[in-house]
């Protein structure tokens, strides 16, 4: 066996039959290529990646070059050829995700897993969610991740920024899992995207219509906005296209937390799992879209809405998935209700929360001292309060201000400072946060 240095390329060959074996290879259909290509290396004494490479040229020399160049941007693939286990097929998913980033729950986990089986079947739904990945700040995985779920779904495509013209363009023409990162830079204030992403939402409403010239003519020509996406980016987005998504939180990892590295050749190494998801949902697509079931109802429409899909893609895979995705529903159902309160209602709660469990029930807490409690608070906006900054003094006094709790000056610990009073708290909490 020949070391890497040592390895010709195709052009150096003069052995006749090292040259008809790959020219017969790349005349293969990708199924039976990826059968023989571990096989053939080997009688050639070349590594399977030099191969690939070679293949991959005598092809392109086939190819007419305006197909070649759109062929780099769509996958053809062929299905898996056997039957496939959808249950361990989505644990395999799972397991790949969370070797490389550290998701906020498990059930974000479950989510990203349901959702990148279900960009299969978009002939199936009615309606398909966004996927919206989000961090309180930088270095926390979002690319990574996009980089994982690209490697995994339907015809991933990345872009890092798009005009809206570019997107609806690039879903008529190419029909892929478009993932878009750094959202909170580019997106956030543009009108027409946020339209267009709007629309995407459900299959009979996902078109934008646009004006172009045909033979000299303006024709009003429609383009499809139907297609799976991905958007990353830090904090929220707007709510229009918050409401028409499943959201899924990343952490930045602490020292004892580890994380797999991405492998460079990571898009081709989980050829074989795209196979077998396309195989899966072949199999399983009319079962599935005949399907009926949907979440409990939970007062919010468009929330049972996006989890439908998942829930019924759980359905189909059996095993825990059903439990998975019910429980994650649960805390999107909790979490949504959360937000659904006013900062300043929540706020109210916490902090009365705070006198309730402090030592000795103190008659009062320093400004200071509630704004490093509320920040500890888990499960709640306090520590990345304003674009991934934590509350200060100020806000807390701004959103008790309506009412009509001010901090006061008064002795505590031997010395001044402002404080706020138990006794006021307690009243308005019972008022207005039913506590």
């Amino acid at each position: 066996m020949m070391d890497g240095h040592d390895l010709p390329k195709i052009a150096d060959v003069t052995d006749v039959d090292a040259q008809a074996e790959v020219k017969r290879l790349a005349g293969l259909d990708p199924a039976a290529y990826e059968t023989e290509r571990k096989h053939a290396a080997a009688r050639l004494s070349w590594r399977t990646s030099v191969l690939d490479a070679e293949v991959q040229k005598v092809r392109q020399l086939n190819t007419d070059p305006d197909e070649c160049e759109q062929n780099s941007f769509i996958e053809d693939l062929e299905p898996w050829l056997d039957p496939v286990d959808g249950a361990s097929l989505a644990e395999e998913i799972r397991n790949r995700l969370r070797d490389h980033v550290v998701f906020g729950t498990d059930a974000d986990a479950d989510c990203a897993t349901l959702w990148i089986i279900g960009t299969y079947l978009m002939n199936t739904w009615r309606l398909w969610p966004r996927l919206l990945i989000t961090s309180p700040t930088k270095a926390c995985g979002k690319s990574t991740l996009l980089e994982v779920v690209d490697a995994l779904a339907y015809r991933g495509f990345i872009a890092s920024n798009a005009t809206p013209a570019a997107i609806f363009r690039a879903i008529e023409a190419w029909q892929p899992t478009l993932l878009l990162d750094e959202a909170d830079t580019w997106m956030r204030q543009n009108e027409e995207l946020a339209g267009i992403l709007n629309s995407g939402h459900t299959n009979r409403t996902a078109r934008v219509i646009r004006v172009q010239e045909v033979n000299g003519e303006l024709v009003p020509t429609p383009f499809s906005t139907w297609c799976p996406m991905v958007i990353a980016g830090i904090g929220s987005q707007r709510d229009t296209l918050m409401s028409r998504s499943i959201v899924i939180g990343l952490r930045r990892k602490l020292p004892e937390e580890k994380v797999a590295k991405l492998p460079i050749d990571l898009h081709g190494q989980m050829l074989r799992v795209r196979r077998r998801i396309a195989r899966w949902t072949a199999d399983n697509a009319v079962r599935i879209g005949a399907m009926e079931n949907e979440p409990p109802a939970c007062g919010n429409d468009r929330l049972q809405d996006n989890f439908t899909p998942l829930w019924r893609i759980a359905t189909a895979l059996g095993g825990i998935w059903p439990d998975r995705i019910a429980a994650a529903y649960s805390l999107q159902v909790k979490a949504q209700e959360k937000s659904d309160e006013p900062a300043g209602v929540i706020m109210l709660h916490d902090i009365a929360e705070l006198f309730a469990t402090r030592t000795g029930r103190p008659d009062r807490l320093s400004s200071a001292e509630i704004v490093t409690d509320l920040i500890a608070l888990e499960e709640r906006p306090w520590a990345e309060w304003k674009r991934g900054n934590p509350i200060t003094a100020t806000t807390v006094a701004k959103l008790m201000k309506p009412f009509g709790i001010k901090p006061k000056v008064a002795k505590l610990h031997g010395s001044s400072t402002r404080v706020y009073l138990r006794s006021e708290i307690e009243a308005a909490a019972c008022r207005y946060a039913g506590s």
